[in-house]
């Protein structure tokens, strides 16, 4: 508290000098009447390079997660031996799984992340004609699944197995934001259809419902299609592709990881440049 009144009574002061150095000075002459340039003049004598963001886009859209595999035990063998706790599989309630220490009927277990869907936004950046930096962020949804095989009667079948479901997290989600340069490439338009590639980097949080949240830096491969429905207005379809380490409780380190997701969404093109310059660029 006391240091809170002695900041305020600094600013007080401060604003007080200032205000008395200013009230000390002179005002300014008035600009030469030739020196006065009339706002819509001075706008109209810039170019096309004096825009340093040449337009904004909006974009929203949905579509499917792909999922992935991110830990894969092989099956035990005969000679297999397994020290105490090594063949542990954590549970997502945070424990171990039962299943896991009864080798006898359980193993090869595999933890994935199942299909589901997956929503974002996208705020484009022109810096050039055909060039954009991407301001992005994305949710994707889907099941943590946890199986392994299963022998009924390892004594008498042990070649008959067959994989089962032994742990599920329903409420699994991924959070993604990163900033992605794209590139149009108009010059290979077919039927009004604009190609679009680019590559990405950020940030990517898989969160569970007890475990703790794996985080992780993602590069990321971008392809995609536009088709402008009218002007500045566009449909949009694009394939993801995110790679990363996860963390693998398991293991003891990071299994590299890759998501893909398919999207389908629409794109508001807001134009920064006025229509008499972008003309005369591209009459250029």
């Amino acid at each position: 508290m006391k240091f809170n009144s002695i900041l305020s009574l600094l600013m007080a002061v401060c604003l007080l000098g200032t205000g008395s150095l200013v009230l000390a000075q002179d005002p300014p002459p008035p600009p030469a009447e030739d020196a006065v340039t009339p706002a819509g003049e001075a706008e109209e004598n810039l170019e096309w390079g004096d825009y340093t963001v040449k337009a904004f886009t909006l974009s929203v859209w949905g579509g499917s997660f792909g999922g992935a595999t991110y830990l894969d035990n092989k099956p035990l063998s005969d000679r297999t031996i397994l020290t105490d706790g090594a063949g542990d599989i954590i549970a997502y309630d945070g424990g171990v799984l039962f299943e896991s220490r009864d080798t006898r009927h359980y193993h090869a277990a595999i933890k994935e992340v199942k299909p589901g869907d997956a929503f974002g936004a996208r705020i484009g950046i022109y810096i050039a004609d055909d060039f954009h930096l991407d301001l992005l962020a994305s949710y994707a949804a889907g099941d943590a699944v946890t199986s392994m095989l299963y022998t009924e009667d390892p004594d008498l079948a042990p070649d008959d197995f067959v994989r089962v479901d032994v742990d599920v997290d329903p409420d699994f989600k991924v959070y993604k934001g990163g900033i992605a340069l794209m590139y149009n490439a108009k010059p290979a338009t077919m039927f009004g259809i604009v190609p679009r590639l680019g590559f990405g980097l950020g940030g990517i949080i898989n969160r569970y419902s007890h475990l703790e949240d794996k985080t992780a830096l993602y590069l990321e491969g971008n392809l995609g299609l536009t088709y402008e429905v009218f002007d500045g207005f566009e449909l949009a379809a694009q394939a993801d592709l995110t790679t990363f380490g996860f963390e693998v409780d398991e293991l003891g380190y990071s299994q590299m990881v890759s998501y893909a997701t398919y999207s389908l969404g629409v794109s508001w093109f807001i134009d920064r440049v006025p229509e008499q310059v972008r003309a005369a660029h591209y009459a250029e």
